[in-house]
């Protein structure tokens, strides 16, 4: 099935934490990508990744979703967080945790 930022919404809506990026968990294709794996599994929450590597569809509707032209693309509670820089920023203060925690608990 093709990729359209209705699919993208309906990701983002279906997983508490998700992120769209090169590569997979195990094995990201880029450093950027590495990185925010790297923030996400340091806090210890469950989260997807959908690797826009899978189907040429995923990040042209990625791009009409969030209006955001680069990846990684980080999403909690259906809210687009940012890519790598922004979610290490929010690591180092604290801020992404408390996110977390909250949506964890919801």
């Amino acid at each position: 099935m093709s990729w359209n930022a209705e699919k993208v919404k309906e990701t983002v809506q279906a997983n508490r934490v998700v992120c769209f990026g090169k590569g997979s968990k195990n094995q990201p294709m880029c450093g950027f990508t590495h990185k925010a794996i790297a923030v996400l599994t340091e806090c210890g929450v469950e989260f997807e990744v959908i690797n826009i590597f899978d189907d040429p569809s995923i990040r042209p509707a990625l791009v009409e979703h969030s209006n955001w032209p680069t990846t990684p693309q980080v999403y909690i509670d259906g809210e687009f967080v940012g890519g790598s820089d922004v979610v290490l920023e929010m690591f180092e203060s604290g801020e992404l945790q408390k996110k977390l925690q909250s949506a964890s608990a919801s």
